[in-house]
């Protein structure tokens, strides 16, 4: 047998290999994608994307229409709360001076009362009216009017106690002449000797304008301390004389700045327009008990005043 030469044998590797060449080019271009095949996915990803954006938009409007709304709903409430806001200062300022009116009227109508504290108390009953003359006799001395005239006289409006300080009186006089003479004599003493015991006297003021002075107590003994000199107005309000010039206060905003104008140290003073009027608890008053007819008696008969049968 004939030796193969080597041409021979290169043309055949050369031929097999361009024929396997060929078929994997063949697959590879059937596997590969074509220009229709980009072109219906681009259209379909267009399609998922204005549907997508379509959805996205409508649900955009929705929610600024919403946030229109909330935006205007929050506008008018913010103007009814100013509304509000406003009315509420309003009424606030009208109800001060309601209460200030009403402080200075609780005020006038005592303007003849004296509040008389001290005299003890008798078991066996006492004559208030014949006690309290005695006793401003002692204080008029010659200035004693020939009649002194009460409109009414009581011991306070409390239970009567079983030791210790009495019940203060309370009168009021039917002049105020005569009232205001007993009140500028009793200044002269801080107290009075009658019947053994130290009498007092104060005028009959109105609790709203006790507990203001009450708070204004830090106030005034700083005032006393340094020697000047205060005095009480009618509607309320402290005044001193400071440097030829007259410096009050009248609620409890004022008071910084008058510490201020008089040259005195910052004092807390609790704000007495909101303070109870009496933090003692009250005594309860039992409710009287209502007889009720038994089911099928016939109503009680209750006897007409008017009618003497």
């Amino acid at each position: 047998m004939a030796p193969t030469s080597p041409a021979s044998t290169c043309s055949t590797a050369n031929t097999t290999t361009l024929a396997d060449i060929g078929a994997e080019l063949k697959r590879m271009a059937m596997r590969m994608v074509t220009k229709d095949d980009l072109t219906h996915l681009t259209n379909n990803l267009h399609e998922v994307i204005k549907s997508e954006v379509t959805g996205l938009k409508a649900e955009i409007k929705a929610q600024e229409h919403r946030i229109q709304q909330v935006e205007k709903r929050a506008q008018t409430t913010e103007d009814h709360s100013a509304a509000t806001d406003t009315a509420l200062k309003r009424q606030g300022t009208l109800i001060l001076a309601m209460r200030r009116q009403l402080e200075d009227q609780d005020n006038r109508s005592r303007r003849n009362n004296i509040r008389v504290r001290g005299i003890p108390e008798s078991p066996e009953g006492e004559n208030i009216e014949e006690m309290l003359t005695s006793l401003f006799r002692i204080i008029l001395r010659e200035d004693t009017p020939a009649l002194i005239k009460y409109d009414r006289a009581h011991r306070a409006l409390r239970p009567r106690p079983t030791e210790g300080t009495p019940r203060d009186i309370i009168c009021c006089l039917h002049s105020f002449a005569i009232k205001d003479l007993i009140m500028r004599k009793a200044r002269s003493r801080a107290h009075w000797n009658y019947r053994g015991a130290e009498i007092s006297l104060y005028n009959e003021l109105s609790p709203m304008t006790l507990e203001a002075r009450r708070a204004l107590r830090p106030v005034t003994t700083i005032l006393r301390e340094r020697n000047m000199q205060y005095r009480w107005g009618y509607p309320f309000s402290i005044t001193v004389r400071y440097n030829n010039e007259w410096v009050s206060a009248r609620w409890p905003e004022d008071i910084p700045q008058f510490l201020q104008r008089l040259n005195l140290p910052p004092t807390p003073v609790p704000n007495w327009v909101f303070m109870p009027l009496d933090p003692r608890p009250q005594p309860q008053r039992q409710a009287r008990r209502r007889r009720w007819n038994s089911p099928g008696e016939a109503p009680r008969h209750r006897p007409d005043l008017n009618n003497p049968e």
